[in-house]
């Protein structure tokens, strides 16, 4: 008789239509992708797009008086961002997991902590290819980016997965649509 209150009980049937309800969203999707596919997406784009911005900046403004080491410097640096950022985004989108699982403030304290772990390791090891001097400046200009970025990410990321998937078609655009804002405020001939 217990479990025949337990299956009537009302706080049973509204968590029950929430399960299902997820699990129909989940479903419904075309290709759905983990948090760690998504955020290894996202750290890929952000640890290209951002940079590329930046050496592009500093290229065009020093008036073609660079040499060809300092244009090789520059692309060495990005291409190690962007490897650094996809592999340190894919762990941290392992260690994030469902958005939803968490409390709002809980999560807003771990995705600031993601923010943090990937501007040291994406900062310091793209910077590193500058003479090792580099990686301190690297974290100095790549903990800004990543401060707005990433909790732009995560809550859209948040609003649009079901069950900790989101389809593909939604994270590509999130994915690149936030470092490509990124990388064209700091393009920007407005920002100094």
């Amino acid at each position: 008789m217990s479990w025949l209150r337990e299956e009537v009980d009302p706080v049973v049937q509204r968590q029950r239509l929430a399960f299902e309800k997820e699990q129909a969203g989940v479903l419904a999707m075309r290709q759905p992708l983990t948090p760690e596919q998504t955020y290894r997406l996202f750290g890929t784009f952000l640890g290209l797009l951002p940079p590329l911005a930046l050496f592009d900046r500093f290229l065009t403004e020093s008036k073609g008086e660079q040499s060809f080491w300092v244009v090789a410097l520059c692309v060495a640096m990005n291409i190690v961002c962007c490897l650094v950022g996809r592999w340190i985004g894919g762990r941290l989108g392992l260690w994030a997991g469902d958005p939803r699982r968490r409390t709002r403030v809980r999560y807003a304290f771990v995705v600031l902590a993601m923010a943090f772990a990937w501007s040291f390791v994406t900062g310091a090891l793209g910077g590193a290819v500058f003479f090792i001097i580099g990686a301190f400046f690297g974290v100095l200009i790549a903990t800004p980016v990543a401060l707005v970025a990433f909790p732009a990410f995560a809550i859209l990321h948040r609003l649009i997965s079901r069950g900790g998937m989101i389809d593909a078609r939604h994270a590509w655009s999130l994915a690149f649509g936030i470092p490509l804002t990124i990388a064209a405020l700091i393009s920007s001939p407005w920002i100094k």
